[in-house]
């Protein structure tokens, strides 16, 4: 899982190439709006924006489908293993540390 993995590991994994790391901070970003816990009296757009991403990541069919698929390999990641990685993090119960070390990568 990559709970341990670190900006340097990222960015290595994207060979130091910028377009890479871009895709990849948009793959980032909907796994931070995905495991954004709720909050009750939470803004709608909040709400909106964690459906989006969750329909972005998991659709198996379509234009929607179609875009993250693409997303991921110009990021270099194969599609499948990052949805399974989604669902990891989701069922983990470690959501907050996971999106802790995210948000540390793209902010």
């Amino acid at each position: 899982m990559l709970t341990d993995v670190s900006v340097d590991s990222l960015y290595e994994l994207t060979e130091k190439d910028a377009h890479k790391s871009l895709y990849l901070a948009v793959i980032i970003q909907a796994l931070l709006d995905i495991t954004k816990p709720e909050v009750e009296g939470e803004d709608n757009e909040i709400k909106i924006q964690r459906d989006q991403a969750h329909a972005w990541v998991f659709a198996s069919v379509g234009v929607t489908c179609d875009d993250f698929e693409t997303v991921c390999h110009y990021a270099g990641l194969e599609p499948q293993k990052v949805r399974s990685f989604a669902c990891e993090v989701i069922v983990s119960g470690d959501v907050e540390n996971v999106r802790r070390r995210f948000s540390s990568i793209i902010y």
